[in-house]
């Protein structure tokens, strides 16, 4: 099982958060600057709820001369919408899963490698860490971006009608995948049959059994309601999804200097309630899907998954020359 961080640092993180968000001066000025913040997500979502609140700090942190306005639900079009309105500089800032962004940024596959964090406390500190900055400042600019900062998007488990415990429980079994090269090879190297799919389609193709399943996180499989159409959810833990907070560089840009520094400091306070918010979420999300009827099934057996996908990583380090070192920094993060 996935591991949280300590109650007493949860209500440390939490108290610091509060007091910055309580704090300041709450004498706004009439916005010069109206930013736009797509988000693919529903507003009942951490994420959504973490850009709501890293708005109201820019506004604060700027005195009112920035106004940002979240969009959630796909109000501002779908992932590929988004990120080429950011690109070109129509859409100033929205959050994508680096998933849907290694067409664009091949560096950012390496984030999909199945297995590639052992728990949620390494994933942090890797994104946090020389490898997640570089990515942010570095890697992202270099495509029309700037990254803002990391939202956890939990980890991954397969659900559909019957209990998936080995690789041969997966076997012929359609499962949605998000649109990446290496999701894709991961699920059908575990046995399944990766079935790419846009994430609106999703609950009618579960409902009419077009495909067998899917895999998501707690938190997105409930808020989604794909509970209602497929009940059985295994914790295979197979991907951990990173998700970034972009800024459109050709936007970016135009900015001045001040208000540049103040959204940055406004998402390192934000990028904070973010992960509290979000453990609190996951757990609850838990518990509701013991209450509505899902079969949550804990014996899996991991390490036979693990074996299974050895040769996805293989052809992902093959092809990339840059892989190993990185890969190597990430097995070298501390995970307790």
């Amino acid at each position: 099982m996935r591991k949280s961080i300590p109650i007493r640092l949860s209500t440390i993180l939490l108290a610091i958060i509060l007091c910055v968000f309580f704090a300041g001066n709450s004498a706004f000025a009439e916005a010069k600057y109206k930013i736009k913040l797509a988000s693919l997500l529903s507003p009942d979502h951490p994420h959504p709820r973490a850009f709501e609140f890293f708005a109201k700090k820019v506004k604060e942190y700027t005195n009112g001369q920035v106004e940002i306005k979240v969009f959630p639900n796909g109000q501002l079009g779908r992932t590929d919408d988004v990120i080429m309105g950011m690109r070109m500089g129509t859409i100033q800032m929205g959050k994508c899963a680096l998933s849907f962004v290694t067409k664009v940024i091949p560096e950012v596959k390496i984030f999909d490698l199945p297995y590639l964090f052992k728990n949620r406390a390494q994933l942090n500190r890797v994104v946090d860490g020389p490898l997640g900055q570089k990515i942010l400042n570095e890697v992202l600019p270099k495509y029309g971006l700037i990254g803002l900062f990391y939202q956890d998007d939990g980890a991954r488990s397969i659900y559909c009608s019957e209990p998936v415990r080995k690789p041969a429980d997966l076997k012929g079994k359609k499962i949605r995948v998000m649109t990446s090269d290496v999701m894709i090879a991961a699920i059908n190297a575990m046995g399944g049959v990766a079935t790419p799919m846009a994430w609106p389609e999703v609950y009618t193709a579960l409902e009419q059994k077009t495909i067998d399943g899917g895999e998501n996180s707690p938190v997105l499989y409930y808020t989604s309601k794909h509970w209602e159409v497929s009940k059985v959810y295994s914790m295979t833990d197979q991907f951990w999804l990173v998700s970034v907070l972009f800024v459109s560089k050709k936007y970016w840009d135009t900015l001045p200097s001040d208000i540049q520094t103040q959204i940055r400091r406004a998402a390192d306070v934000a990028k904070w309630y973010c992960r509290y918010i979000y453990l609190e979420d996951e757990t609850v999300a838990m518990d509701k899907l013991k209450k509505v009827g899902v079969t949550v099934v804990d014996d899996v057996d991991i390490p036979a998954f693990k074996k299974a996908v050895q040769p996805v990583w293989q052809s992902y380090i093959k092809k990339y020359p840059y892989a190993a070192d990185w890969i190597k920094t990430i097995e070298n993060t501390p995970a307790n």
